[in-house]
């Protein structure tokens, strides 16, 4: 793998966006990263992987597939077939659990799809020297909710998660595991607070990706 300053930075680009595509190698363009495979679906990435040399893959997080999968199942796919290829995310996500989830994979660099498009080049070259990097707008939410918060539910807490998304309501799971509402309520809570979710919705998002 090229790690050297003065080395050229070669990445295989996936996004399922064309116009997303043309503007990174637009930023690109004329510095010392070169882009050698495009794919626009994780199978052309996960193709694109066996057959060509690079020292990095920037990828969008969702490129739905009916035959392969995205979000963390493409990320730890890819951290099977080349556990010491550096990984840069693109994405537009703001659940933070999710955002913890991708460093806790191996991904090395995140970029705020959204605004932060001109920080790709820094995002792999850091990446490419074995550095993180982690976009200004994803680095608030991350640290307000510290970096390793995802790993700190207790078991009740996580059970809780569990039972919610297998579609029982506080009701139901207080009198499952013979608790009071009031306790699976704030175990609730307290498992939101510390995965930094703020809904239902992103609960049963969070859970679905990371395979609770």
């Amino acid at each position: 793998m090229n790690t050297t300053n003065d080395a050229n930075i070669r990445i295989i680009l996936a996004d399922d966006h064309p116009i997303i595509r043309k503007g990174v190698m637009a930023v690109l363009g004329g510095s010392d990263i070169s882009v050698v495979g495009e794919a626009s679906c994780p199978v052309e990435l996960l193709s694109l992987l066996s057959r060509v040399e690079c020292d990095a893959v920037v990828t969008d997080y969702i490129m739905p597939s009916d035959s392969s999968p995205d979000g963390i199942r493409l990320i730890e796919r890819l951290r099977e077939l080349r556990p010491e290829l550096p990984i840069v995310v693109l994405t537009m996500l703001r659940n933070v659990a999710l955002l913890q989830a991708l460093l806790t994979a191996g991904v090395k660099a995140i970029v705020d799809k959204s605004t932060a498009m001109a920080e790709i080049h820094t995002a792999v070259r850091l990446a490419a020297t074995g550095h993180v990097f982690v976009s200004a707008t994803f680095e608030g939410r991350l640290s307000r909710f510290g970096a390793h918060s995802i790993n700190r539910l207790t078991d009740r807490e996580g059970e809780i998660i569990r039972l919610l998304v297998a579609g029982m309501s506080v009701t139901e799971i207080a009198r499952k595991l013979d608790r009071s509402v009031k306790t699976v309520s704030k175990q609730k809570t307290d498992a939101m607070k510390k995965l930094g979710l703020r809904s239902d919705m992103e609960i049963y998002a969070y859970a679905t990706e990371v395979g609770y």
